[in-house]
């Protein structure tokens, strides 16, 4: 345990990418709206980015 509080399992590696400013907007539009369930940016990145290789697994 870390000062009281529970583990969370091993640290993730992040990195860094750079995304144009309307796309941002975009999301933070979307996001904005409340109707998708999304509470960050990283939450909705995250997921566009998980469904987009779903969408790409058949083709390799």
């Amino acid at each position: 345990m870390d000062g009281g509080r529970a583990s969370r399992g091993p640290k993730k590696a992040y990195l860094t990418v750079s995304i144009p400013r309307e796309l941002i907007e975009e999301i933070d539009r979307a996001i904005g709206t409340g109707k998708y369930g999304y509470d960050s940016r990283a939450e909705f990145i995250k997921d566009a980015i998980r469904r987009r290789l779903e969408e790409l697994r058949p083709l390799r």
